[in-house]
């Protein structure tokens, strides 16, 4: 049906875009259902999952402390839910035991989408203001929208989180933080704000340069960012593989995890698909994969989890 429309000579502009673009999907969905990637997802079990939602993880570079974001509801206002963070650590026997909640970062406020360095010292996260402003604690001031803050784990405490400034954070919709192995470079995820919502959501970076500080943050190249949607930016340990959701690139159609591989030039390759089952007809995103790059972790709300 597409390929017929797209045969007629006059058509709107932005929908023969949008045709073009389904007809893309279609034809990698079809080969992609023809062609499935070994996939046998095990649940995680219930030390980190529960009945509510728990999405955005991120792991120490010894693969033994998962932190994540857990969306709860308020007790006394069940209907109000609130985004904290949560962290488990893996037994000796490889199983995570019952999450705690990171007291010292977690506020009144949303905290969201958190990223740990590999020696498990520092936490990038996002914190997003409410229409008074506020991001949650009184001492807790940003520029607008959603921030990028940070924390220190000093003494086995984490210290009173800060705004990564405005190299990194501006009025726009800063989020989805990840910061590389070695300790240089923080990707994130940028929306424009516009009345009704956020638009242009693109992968962005910024290096900490040699005074310490972060460079202002630079979009990254038309290979990796579409002019659609991009989400849940994640940079390996090996500081050369990304894998990223996107809704712009031939896929199976709303968001598909995508990996791309850092070439010779320092430039990033073409992104390419993960493929059938792991993608799918619906959304998929916070894909997580540990330090060994044989172990992944993502959120879903398929069927055989603790709910939600």
């Amino acid at each position: 049906n597409l390929e017929n429309f797209l045969k007629f000579e006059r058509i709107n502009p932005n929908t023969k875009e949008q045709a073009q673009r389904y007809l893309l999907n279609a034809t990698f969905g079809s080969n992609a259902l023809k062609n499935p990637k070994p996939f046998n997802p095990v649940n995680v079990g219930p030390g980190v999952n529960t009945e509510t939602n728990e999405y955005f993880a991120t792991i120490t570079g010894d693969g033994r402390q998962l932190y994540f974001t857990r969306d709860i509801p308020f007790p006394e206002m069940p209907e109000m839910r609130n985004e904290d963070f949560f962290f488990s650590t893996k037994s000796a026997d490889g199983v995570w035991q019952p999450a705690l909640p990171v007291k010292e970062i977690n506020s009144y406020g949303n905290e969201g989408a958190p990223s740990i360095s590999v020696d498990g010292t520092i936490m990038f996260f996002a914190s997003c203001s409410d229409e008074t402003g506020n991001y949650g604690a009184p001492d807790r001031k940003g520029y607008g929208s959603c921030d990028i803050f940070y924390s220190q784990k000093i003494g086995g405490r984490w210290t009173k989180p800060r705004n990564a400034g405005p190299a990194v954070n501006s009025s726009n919709w800063e989020t989805q933080p990840c910061f590389s192995s070695d300790g240089k470079t923080l990707y994130f995820i940028r929306g424009i704000v516009v009345r009704g919502g956020i638009r242009e959501q693109d992968i962005y970076t910024s290096t900490i340069g040699e005074d310490g500080k972060f460079t202002t943050a630079v979009k990254l190249s038309t290979v990796i960012n579409s002019p659609y949607r991009e989400e849940s930016v994640f940079i390996h340990p090996d500081n050369q593989t990304l894998y990223f959701s996107s809704e712009g690139w031939p896929g199976m159609g709303g968001l598909d995890i995508f990996v791309s591989k850092r070439l010779p030039t320092g430039e990033w390759g073409t992104p390419v698909n993960l493929g059938y089952p792991i993608n799918t007809f619906g959304d998929e995103n916070s894909l997580l994969v540990d330090p060994n790059g044989k172990l992944a972790y993502f959120s879903s709300d398929r069927k055989g989890g603790e709910g939600s």
